[in-house]
């Protein structure tokens, strides 16, 4: 998931977890790769993730500028806002703790 970033609490910091998917296979796998990157971080251990999604409640946006997700599918993940980073972008963060994976889906979910 493109903006996503794990902060696992014995390290400074994970690489961010990124992907590039072709126009045509799109749709579904906005919400299929958090539950995919969550459970892995909790695989892994766990930590904080933050994100760094869009908000497009109540307005058009075009697709092209959806690549890190929107606040909407963070939050059905569990994720909560911390700080807006400009008029649609906000910084919004959630821990993951090996224990909170059930199903494939992390506690939030």
């Amino acid at each position: 998931m493109a903006g996503l970033r794990v902060r696992p609490p014995e390290a400074a910091g994970w690489p961010d977890f990124a992907g590039l998917v072709d126009r045509a296979h799109r749709r579904g796998v906005a919400a299929a790769a958090p539950d995919s990157a969550l459970h892995e971080v909790a695989r892994l251990g766990g930590g904080t993730v933050e994100g760094y999604p869009e908000d497009a409640e109540g307005r058009p946006v075009s697709a092209s500028f959806l690549y890190t997700g929107t606040v909407t599918l963070f939050e059905s993940h569990g994720f909560e806002r911390i700080r807006r980073l400009g008029r649609p972008h906000w910084v919004v963060a959630g821990p993951v703790s090996r224990a909170a994976v059930r199903d494939g889906r992390t506690a939030g979910s």
